[in-house]
C-alpha cells in the first residue's frame, strides 16, 4: 500500500504535465506571435552569431535561451510548439521537486492531490500559450530544486550534509542567477538569503539556550570549572548531530554562512550590472516616479496588491467574462482574504514548530509574497489599471507562495492540527508538562481542541477557496481555448502567409505586436522555410 501511495507523488505532477500538452494542443497552432516578432529581427537568420550573444545586456536576454533557440531552429524550424512544451517541462520539474518533498514528508494524498490541482491551475495560461517565456518556468523549476536542496541540508545538519549537497550549494545560484533566472533572480537571491539568515539566527538563540542550559545543570550540581566545560563541550559536539527537529544547532556557522551568502549575491549584482545596459519600452506606461504616484493615488496601489493577490484565487478571464458586473471591492475582498491566508500560514510555521523540522514553505511564503510586492514596484506605471497586476503572466511568481500555504496546511495535517502544547514538550524540566495541574488541566484542554477544530477547520476552508477558485478559471480557460486556435488558424495564419499585400496596421494587430518591424521578421521566416512556411 506504501508503495501504491508513493506513485501518487509522481504520477500527479505527470498527469499535470500531459494536461498541459491537451490544452496547448487544443488551444494553439504553431505560429509566431507577439514578442517572437521582436526575437526573430534580433537573432535570425545567423542564429549562432557571437556577435548577438555576447552583449553588455546579455543576462537579461537569459543565456540558455540561445542555445535552445539555435538548436529549434536548426532540428524545428523555429517551432513556437517546441518552445511551449519546453515550458511545461520546466514547470513539471518543480511539481516534481513538490512531489519528492511530499513524498519524504509523507503528507496526506488528498492535500496534495488538492494542491497539485492548484499548481496546475490555467491561470498561467498566457505563460504557457507565449512560448518565449519557457525559460522562465524553468528557472521557477531550478529554484524550487535548490530550495528543497536547502531544506534538505537543514534538515539533517550542516555538519551531516553530503559533500556534493554543499558543493551544489554554492554552485546552483550561480548557474541558475547566470543562466536562467533572468529577471526573476532578484526575489530568487533574497528568498535563499533570508534562508541562510534565518538558519543563522535560530543557530544562535539555540546555541545561547544550550549554554544556559548547561550552566543551569552545573550551576545545580556544584560542578567545577573544569567539569563545567565538559558538560558545555559535550552539548557543543553533539549539537548538530540529531538534527534541528531536536533543537540541535543546524551547523551553518558563520563563516560558511558568509560565503553561502556572497555566493548567492555576486550573481545577482553581475546581473544588475547587465540589466543597467538594457533599454526597455513599456506601452502605456506613466512617467512618474514610484513615490510621486503613491502620493497621487495611495488607493491605486492598495487596490493593485489586493486584486493581484484575488489573481491566485480568480483569473482575470474568469471574471471578465463571467463576473463582469462585480464590482471591484469584491475581489479587494478576496485579496484580503488571501493575504490572511499568507499570514495564517506563516503563524501555524511556528505555531506548529514546522520551521524546526523544514523551512521550504517559508522560503515559498517568503518568495510568493514578495513577488506580489515586485510586480506592484514595476508595474505601478500602468496606472490607473489597477487591475494589471491580475494578468496571468505574473501567476507563475504569485503561485510559489500559495504552494507555501498548502505545505503548511498539510504539514500541520500530518500531526493532526495539535499545536505545541497537544504534543507536548520534552525538553521541559520536569519531563514534558503534564498538563499544569489536576484543577486547571479540564479547561486548558478544553482550548486546545477548540483551537485545533478553528485551525483545522479554517484551513481547509482556505484551501476549498484556492482550491475552487482555480477549477473554475482552469475549466474557463480551457473551454475557451478552442477559440482561440479557431482565430488563429482560420483568421491570423491566412493573413501571415499573405503578409505582403498586407497592412502594417493589419499585421501588427493580427500579431499583438504593436511595434515596427513585423513583415521584416515575417520575410526571415518565409526566406528560410521556418515556422508556418516550414
Amino acid at each position: 500500500m506504501k508503495n501504491k501511495k508513493s506513485y501518487v507523488y509522481i504520477g500527479l505532477p505527470v498527469l499535470g504535465m500531459i494536461f498541459y500538452l491537451a490544452y496547448i494542443r487544443r488551444s494553439a497552432i504553431d505560429m509566431v506571435y507577439s514578442d517572437y516578432i521582436r526575437l526573430i529581427n534580433s537573432y535570425l537568420p545567423d542564429v549562432w552569431n557571437p556577435d548577438k550573444f555576447f552583449v553588455a545586456d546579455l543576462l537579461t536576454r537569459i543565456p540558455v535561451n540561445f542555445l535552445e533557440r539555435g538548436l529549434n531552429v536548426m532540428i524545428f524550424g523555429y517551432s513556437v510548439t517546441v518552445d511551449r512544451i519546453m515550458g511545461i517541462l520546466g514547470f513539471g520539474l518543480s511539481a516534481l521537486v513538490i512531489g519528492r518533498y511530499s513524498r519524504k514528508k509523507e503528507l496526506c494524498p488528498v492535500w496534495y492531490a488538492a494542491m497539485m490541482i492548484v499548481m496546475f491551475s490555467l491561470n498561467k495560461w498566457e505563460m504557457l500559450y507565449n512560448g518565449t517565456g519557457w525559460a522562465h518556468f524553468l528557472a521557477f523549476g531550478l529554484f524550487f530544486w535548490n530550495y528543497a536542496l536547502l531544506d534538505q541540508v537543514y534538515e539533517k545538519g550542516f555538519r551531516n550534509a553530503k559533500k556534493s549537497e554543499l558543493v551544489l550549494l554554492f554552485v546552483l545560484p550561480f548557474v541558475i542567477t547566470i543562466g536562467a533566472a533572468g529577471p526573476y533572480c532578484a526575489i530568487y537571491t533574497v528568498t535563499i538569503v533570508m534562508a541562510y539568515l534565518f538558519i543563522y539566527v535560530r543557530d544562535i538563540v539555540i546555541a545561547k539556550s544550550l549554554s544556559g542550559k548547561y550552566q543551569a545543570k552545573a550551576d545545580r550540581q556544584n560542578l567545577s570549572s573544569t567539569d563545567r566545560k565538559n558538560v558545555s563541550g559535550k552539548g557543543r559536539e553533539n549539537a548538530g548531530v540529531i538534527g534541528v527537529i531536536s533543537d540541535d544547532l543546524a551547523g551553518i556557522g558563520t563563516v560558511r554562512v558568509i560565503a553561502l551568502i556572497a555566493v548567492a549575491v555576486i550573481p545577482f549584482l553581475i546581473y544588475l550590472w547587465s540589466n543597467s545596459q538594457a533599454v526597455y519600452e513599456y506601452s502605456g506606461a506613466v512617467n512618474v516616479p514610484l513615490f510621486t504616484a503613491f502620493r497621487q493615488d495611495p488607493k491605486f496601489f492598495i487596490k493593485f496588491l489586493l486584486k493581484s493577490f484575488a489573481s491566485m484565487v480568480f483569473g482575470v478571464e474568469l471574471i471578465d467574462r463571467s463576473f463582469a458586473g462585480i464590482p471591484g471591492k469584491v475581489w479587494c475582498a478576496v485579496g484580503v482574504i488571501v493575504l490572511f491566508a499568507y499570514f495564517f500560514a506563516l503563524w501555524m510555521n511556528f505555531y506548529y514548530r514546522i520551521e524546526e523540522q523544514t523551512i521550504l514553505p517559508l522560503m515559498l511564503l517568503a518568495g510568493g509574497g514578495m513577488n506580489h510586492l515586485m510586480v506592484l514596484v514595476s508595474r505601478y506605471i500602468f496606472m490607473p489599471n489597477d487591475k494589471y497586476g491580475m494578468s496571468s503572466r505574473y501567476a507563475l511568481q504569485y503561485q510559489i507562495g500559495v504552494i507555501g500555504i498548502f505545505l503548511t496546511f498539510a504539514l500541520a495535517a500530518s500531526c493532526g492540527f495539535r499545536g505545541r502544547e497537544e504534543r507536548g514538550d520534552s525538553k521541559s524540566a520536569d519531563g514534558g508538562r503534564k498538563a499544569a495541574r489536576a484543577g486547571h488541566s479540564a479547561d486548558s484542554n478544553g482550548q486546545k481542541n477548540t483551537r485545533m477544530i478553528c485551525v483545522k477547520t479554517l484551513s481547509i476552508a482556505l484551501a476549498a477557496m484556492f482550491l475552487i477558485g482555480n477549477v473554475m478559471t482552469t475549466a474557463e480557460e480551457f473551454r475557451f481555448g478552442k477559440h482561440r486556435k479557431e482565430h488563429n488558424r482560420d483568421e491570423v495564419k491566412q493573413i501571415l502567409l499573405n503578409f505582403e499585400n498586407e497592412s502594417d496596421k493589419t499585421l501588427e494587430d493580427a500579431l499583438e505586436y504593436h511595434k515596427p518591424g513585423c513583415r521584416e521578421a515575417l520575410t526571415v521566416l518565409k526566406e528560410n522555410g521556418w515556422n508556418i512556411w516550414r
